[in-house]
Order: structure tokens, then sequence, then C-alpha cells
């Protein structure tokens, strides 16, 4: 089914040593929109200067045609270095800084990570001290990350997150009038029972936010059940409960109701967007209620 939905262009800046990266991401930031797209309204568009740049010749460098065609319309820039810092320009010392600062200058999003793996055999390690020499420079200015590529998709969802606040574009992640208590302060005052941190935890770990019941429960126990089968501590206590823990959280206005049989009766109960952003934004300590109640053993590991 169609969507109306805000496109973000996505910039994947990198030398060249890190091809396998690059792909990487991209892979990661379609399997992004394939995980969230319909329910944030934001589809996150890959560009990159091999697939995104029309041949020309204008009479200036290379780097001002990647600027002017590719760079400066995009919103977010993914930056990936390894073993290279990339080639010089006639503005900056590499192509992919002259990028990164078009970003900073712009107060545009710039979202850095350094490749933690073994060196190529042919590293030209003056080269590789260029690239060290900016991760020291680069830390007292802003905050990087060691390459991951589910931690992208997860730093990706909280710049969406943070864009949509700002616009105030979806109506869905409108917070429940009701709810006095954020997600933060319910888990961190023991609120919340075992069961209701163990949904809450279920759905961090999944990224599911739907909750089917009569007819269209069986899928969502059936993917509880398949989820709790990777502890052996957790059983079936989720799922064995489940319709009484979704009650719970209804009256709590963790979640709402969503879809409705043609007699009226609940189908679906979803967890609106704001409530799921604090969900994957909780500090420390309520992340670690969440983990005692799925890992008994937890502080004792």
């Amino acid at each position: 089914m169609s969507f109306n939905a805000t496109v973000l262009r996505v910039f994947i800046a990198s030398p060249s040593d890190v091809a396998e990266e690059r792909d990487e991401i991209e892979r990661a930031i379609f399997h992004w929109n394939t995980r969230f797209a319909e329910d944030t309204k934001t589809v996150l568009l890959p560009s990159r200067w091999e697939s995104g740049v029309s041949p020309t010749y204008k009479g200036s460098d290379t780097q001002e045609i990647i600027n002017e065609q590719l760079v400066n319309n995009c919103d977010i820039l993914v930056g990936v270095f390894w073993s290279k810092l990339g080639t010089p320009t006639k503005k900056h010392s590499s192509g992919t800084l002259e990028e990164i600062n078009i970003f900073v200058e712009n107060g545009k999003e710039v979202m850095l990570y350094f490749v933690n793996k073994d060196l190529p055999m042919d590293t030209d390690f003056e080269e590789f001290a260029r690239v060290k020499q900016f991760k020291r420079e680069y830390s007292e200015k802003g905050i990087y990350a060691t390459y991951e590529k589910e931690s992208i998709i997860n730093h990706l969802y909280r710049k969406v997150a943070e864009y949509r606040k700002e616009r105030k574009s979806d109506s869905n992640s409108i917070v429940p009038k009701q709810q006095s208590n954020t997600l933060e302060e319910l888990i961190t005052s023991n609120k919340l029972t075992q069961n209701e941190l163990l949904l809450l935890k279920f759905t961090l770990d999944t990224g599911i936010r739907g909750y089917g019941v009569r007819w269209r429960e069986e899928e969502t126990v059936s993917r509880i059940k398949s989820w709790e089968a990777k502890s052996p501590f957790l059983e079936d206590e989720l799922s064995s409960n489940y319709t009484e823990i979704l009650t719970s959280l209804f009256e709590r206005n963790i979640l709402k109701e969503e879809e409705y049989t043609s007699y009226g009766n609940v189908r679906l109960y979803t967890m609106p967007l704001m409530i799921f952003d604090e969900l994957r934004s909780l500090s420390k300590v309520a992340n670690e209620k969440l983990l005692e109640a799925a890992d008994p053993l937890y502080f004792f590991e």
C-alpha cells in the first residue's frame, strides 16, 4: 500500500579503501527503509558519487562537480575511514574531508565512523598517520563511532526521529494526553511489572511495535516465542501472559488501539512512535532494568 513520506538523502562519503563498507552502508539504508519507512513516514535515499553524478565537463575539478550535483543536495552524511584519508583537492587535504566540511558549514548532520580491522599489507603508514591525526582532531569537536552496520541503522533512526520531532510532520508521533510520566520515569521508578518490562525489551530488540489480538494474536505470539527461545531464562513468561500485558500497557497509555474488527473490538495495538523513540533512547539505568527482567543473572555475570 502506498503512503506519503519525506525523503532524506544520505550521502556516503569515504576514501577508496572502504568499498566493502560503502556497499554495506547502502544495503543498511535499504534495510532501514524496509523496517521503518512506513512507520516514520520517512524514506532514506542512499547517494554515492559513483551512481549519483552525471558525466559532464565544466572546466572545474571533479570534486567541485560532485559537490554541485550531489553533496550540496543531501541531508545526512555517513562518512567512513580505515587506512586512507583520501585524495587531496584544490580546496582541501582530502575529497572526503571537503565533503564533511561542506555539511558542517551548512549545519547538516554528519555521522562519522572508523573501521576497526587489520590493516592491508600495502598500507601507507604516513597516510594512516593522517587518518589518526584527523580522528584526534575530530574528537575535539564531534563524536565518532567504530564502524558497525547495525549501529548505523540505529543511529539513522535517531537522526530521523530528531528530524521528525523538529518538523512535527508526523501526527502519529503525538504522545497521548493522559500520559503524565515518561517511559524512562515509569521504568526507573519500578512501576512496571516484570512482564511489562519484558514486552518493552521484546519491542526494543525486534523493532516490532504492533501487537495483534483476536485472530491477529497468533502471529505476534509466534514472534514472541521465537524471541523467548533465545534465552534460557524466559521460558514462556511473555507469550503466556500476552493479552493481560497488552491490557495493562494500554491502560498506562504506552500502547494505543490501532485497528478494530467490524464489531468494534480491538484487533491491533501499537506503540506510538514518540514512545518508541523514548524506548530507543533510554538511559543506561533504564536499559539495565529491561536487561534484568529478561536475564535475572545479568548483574551476577
